[in-house]
């Protein structure tokens, strides 16, 4: 699919500064594709207010619920951080991993006591 990216790249980014602010509100409100499909599965029957309510909430009750769960589980340790993306380290990742830990020596109190170093 190809669409019009209505927010900035990043926070950094202002896109106001290489494009109309009145472009932007009109993808924003006339031309957002989701606005657009929510239209068409409401005049289809397929979506209303109630039912977002109801799916809304019954989410919301999902996910702190799994929140919960998440808090009972162990920490992973520190390390995950640099080893659950590549194979081996990089050279980069490991200068991170060892720049981190130095950190966490030098501050403790500013740190988790509970995650695994």
């Amino acid at each position: 699919a190809l669409t019009y990216r209505v927010g900035h790249h990043s926070t950094s980014d202002d896109s106001t500064k290489y494009r109309p602010v009145d472009e932007i509100e009109h993808w924003k409100m006339a031309k957002n594709p989701v606005t657009r499909f929510r239209k068409w599965i409401e005049m289809n029957g397929w979506w209303s207010d109630e039912h977002e309510s109801e799916v809304r909430n019954r989410i919301k009750k999902e996910m702190i619920q799994a929140i919960q769960v998440a808090e009972r589980l162990e920490k992973p340790p520190v390390s995950d951080l640099f080893t659950d993306v590549y194979d081996r380290k990089t050279r980069d990742l490991q200068e991170q991993e060892n720049s981190l830990r130095e950190v966490i020596k030098k501050r403790p109190n500013d740190y988790p006591s509970d995650v695994p170093l």
